[in-house]
């Protein structure tokens, strides 16, 4: 279980980090991703990360949290977060999500 883990995990960082604007760091390990999403809102005009999740699910089908719901923003964060979680998804349903997700931020 564990190798089928480490593939998803790097089969979703490389490519969330092929996403313009988006970035994210390898975990150690765990079953989901924190990346930051700022620069990709400020490109397609979000000012809001709930927008942004709202229109990524309607046009894309993939769905994320945001930072919001783990709590209120510390004071002088700035930085906009999403969380995706790969645990429970093969790798090519990875690949097709993030692919659409990519291909939705790219075009915008």
């Amino acid at each position: 279980m564990l190798d089928v883990l480490q593939k998803r995990r790097d089969t979703a960082c490389e490519l969330v980090n092929s996403i313009p604007g988006v970035r994210v760091a390898v975990p150690q390990s765990t079953f989901y991703l924190f990346p930051d999403v700022t620069e990709a809102m400020e490109r397609m005009g979000y000012t809001a990360v709930g927008d942004f999740a709202t229109d990524a699910l309607y046009k894309t089908g993939v769905s994320f949290c945001t930072r919001e719901h783990f709590g209120r923003r510390l004071p002088g964060e700035e930085r906009q977060y999403i969380r995706l979680a790969y645990s429970g998804i093969e790798v090519p349903d990875i690949s097709e999500g993030l692919g659409l997700l990519r291909e939705w931020i790219e075009t915008a």
